[in-house]
């Protein structure tokens, strides 16, 4: 049904006379100052105006509106201009989707109001055809790379309007047989001409974020099931296996995505170290370095993350080969029975939770084997990808680069070093080994956790270190003296922020 009660006619109107007026503010502006400057001369010395918008003008008739900005009423030409812009746009928008309603295509009624280009039905027609030619079509030895990014160049090059009347169009098996040849990458021709099938995975991941960003609510769940690479599973976690968290001893049952209450940041903007908390999953090594790099340098974290129009999440992280993406993702959250959030989060505020969802569908150092109680047990030890599963239990300097930008340096193994990183604004993260609880030391007792990745907080006066656990919320911190960190303590890295 076509959007009502909106005269298109008469808003382009009170466009075209806003853009008349800026037409006219540089006048209006140079005839203001020339009074106010006729009035001061005749007040003998007394201020014309009392506004501080208005005092650059007494005496200075061009003040510096001819060039952009500068003093009222001369800078609303600019202003009157873009405005009067922003009206015709959005007419343009509010006519072509009311003319694509009237033809049955379907579109999330704020996308009818939005700031861009007119839709063009030729481009939603154009790629649900290519999208359907995929089907049948022998690629043969010369793979199909040609044809798939064909249609990834019609999809990226659509508005969101465009993209969320073809969403609403297109058979799911047709979108669903787009990702699964696009995944099916192969290069392994001896010529240029031979076997390049599929997309890349670096480009393919770039597009599913491009979409992700674009569509409207309502087709995330055909997206989801078209490109399994949106959304991490959690089916393969400890938590999810066990029905609990080994270390925490906390049990996690009914796990789902749902929405979560709180907000990206308590603060708009600000990032605070000491409000995030693992949560569930066993990826410490992970949280402890997204914390350390949060505590040293919170901008860099904060700059990093970005809510979208329509509710989606952009993060921005490094792949394995140390290239840059800004990675979207839903803003649903692995959560348990009771609507508690599973994954990692903060105080009243969401964004490490997001940070860690788009860490696991970017994770590709997962080779299974790393030590814990399942070594052996594929049902628990073996390499994934692209799941909450994949960034359990791994090593100190495999998460830092996904942070960071840059690899991690490993230091000596001693409180001097941790020191001299930590003066130097390096976020340092540090593990500990297999650990007989009868031999931690008493003031340890609740405290330490073996096995465990922690990140270094400061140093005491008397010169010991404080170690802060990932776990966030009432764990507590573990203070060691030089010779108890380097008895219990191992593995530690200086994190390079990228400048």
């Amino acid at each position: 049904m076509p959007f009502v009660g909106f005269d298109s006619a008469k808003i382009r109107s009170l466009g075209r006379d806003l853009k008349t007026l800026g037409d006219n503010a540089g006048k209006l502006h140079s005839d203001v100052s020339a009074v106010l400057t006729q009035a001061q001369s005749l007040l003998r010395g007394k201020p014309a105006t009392t506004s501080a918008a208005l005092q650059p003008l007494v005496g200075n008739p061009l003040s510096v509106w001819p060039f952009g900005g500068g003093t009222l009423p001369g800078s609303l030409g600019h202003e009157l201009h873009d405005m009067s812009d922003s009206i015709t746009r959005r007419c343009n928008q509010l006519d072509l989707c009311n003319d694509l309603l009237d033809k049955g295509y379907a579109i999330d009624p704020a996308l009818a109001f939005a700031d861009e280009n007119a839709p063009d039905e030729k481009k939603i027609t154009d790629a649900l055809a290519a999208v359907a030619a995929l089907d049948g079509k022998d690629f043969g030895d010369d793979g199909n790379r040609d044809d798939l990014e064909k249609v990834k160049s019609m999809l990226d090059g659509m508005t969101a309007a465009e993209l969320d009347a073809f969403f609403a169009k297109v058979p799911a098996e047709d979108l669903r047989r787009y990702g699964d040849l696009a995944k099916k990458t192969d290069d392994s021709g001896m010529w240029w001409w031979e076997s390049h099938d599929g997309i890349p995975d670096d480009q393919f991941r770039d597009h599913l974020s491009l979409l992700l960003k674009k569509a409207g609510p309502s087709h995330w769940a055909k997206l989801e099931a078209a490109f399994p690479g949106i959304q991490p599973g959690f089916d393969t976690t400890d938590a999810w296996l066990q029905g609990y968290n080994s270390q925490l001893q906390q049990g996690v049952q009914g796990m789902h995505y749902g929405m979560p209450g709180d907000p990206l940041f308590a603060t708009p903007g600000k990032v605070d170290a000491s409000s995030i908390s693992q949560g569930q999953f066993a990826d410490c090594w992970y949280i402890a370095s997204l914390t350390a790099t949060a505590q040293a340098n919170p901008k860099f974290i904060a700059e990093g993350i970005k809510q979208n129009p329509n509710g989606t999440v952009d993060v921005r992280i490094w792949d394995k080969d140390g290239k840059q993406h800004w990675v979207t993702v839903t803003p649903d959250l692995p959560m348990d029975g009771n609507g508690n959030l599973v994954s990692a989060h903060g105080n009243k505020e969401t964004w490490p939770a997001y940070y860690e969802k788009a860490f696991a569908l970017m994770y590709g150092g997962d080779d299974g084997g790393t030590p814990d109680n399942h070594q052996g047990d594929k049902l628990y030890d073996r390499a994934e990808s692209g799941d909450y599963g994949a960034t359990e239990w791994d090593n100190t300097d495999k998460a830092p680069p996904y942070v960071t930008g840059h690899d991690s340096k490993s230091i000596d193994n001693n409180v001097d070093a941790l020191r001299k990183s930590f003066e130097s604004h390096h976020p340092v993260i540090v593990a500990t080994g297999s650990v007989d609880p009868k031999d931690v030391p008493n003031e340890w007792k609740s405290s330490f956790v073996s096995r465990h990745v922690f990140y270094v907080k400061g140093f005491t006066a008397d010169g010991k270190v404080i170690l802060g656990n990932p776990w966030g919320g009432g764990a507590l911190d573990v203070e060691a003296t030089s010779e108890q960190y380097e008895k219990y303590f191992n593995s530690p890295q200086e994190l390079q922020v990228a400048g």
